[in-house]
C-alpha cells in the first residue's frame, strides 16, 4: 500500500534537499559568514532531510503486502510515523533555523518518530515469518 508512495515521496524528499541547499547558498550566502554553531545546525538540518528522504526511497523499494492483517496495519503505522517525521524535518529547518538556542525541539521529535517508524519496518521484518508461516 505504501510502497510506491515511499518511493516517490522520497525522491521529492531528495529534491527539496537539493532545493534547500539553493536556499542556503543564496539567501544565506551558502553559510559563510553564519556563526558556526548556526552554520553547523543548517547543515545538519538540511542533511536530515536528505537522510528522510533515503529512508523514505528504502522503504519504497522494499514494502511489500503481508499476508497477515495484523502485520499490514502495524507496518502502516510505521509508514505513517516516517511520512510524519519527514514533512516535520522540513517544517522545522525553514522554522526553527538559524537560531541562537542548540535546542531544536521540531527536528529531536521529527528524529524521535522516523527512529520509531524505522524500528516498526525492522520487527515487522524479523516477525514476517514467524506470523505469515507459523507451521515453518
Amino acid at each position: 500500500m505504501f510502497g510506491r508512495f515511499h518511493l516517490f515521496f522520497g525522491i521529492i524528499i531528495v529534491i527539496i534537499f537539493l532545493l534547500t541547499g539553493q536556499y542556503m547558498h543564496h539567501k544565506y550566502d551558502h553559510l559563510k559568514d553564519m556563526e558556526l554553531m548556526n552554520r553547523a545546525l543548517f547543515r545538519a538540518g538540511h542533511l536530515y532531510i536528505l537522510l528522510f528522504g533515503l529512508i523514505n526511497v528504502a522503504l519504497g523499494a522494499y514494502i511489500k503486502p503481508r499476508k497477515h492483517k495484523l502485520l499490514n496495519k502495524v507496518q502502516s503505522f510505521g509508514s505513517v510515523s516516517i511520512i510524519i517525521a519527514s514533512c516535520l524535518v522540513i517544517y522545522a529547518f525553514f522554522t526553527e533555523l538559524p537560531t541562537e538556542d542548540i535546542e531544536r525541539p521540531l527536528t529531536r521529535l521529527s528524529l524521535y518518530i522516523v527512529f520509531f517508524g524505522v524500528t516498526i519496518h525492522g520487527l515487522i521484518s524479523l516477525m514476517k515469518n514467524n506470523l505469515e508461516n507459523p507451521n515453518n
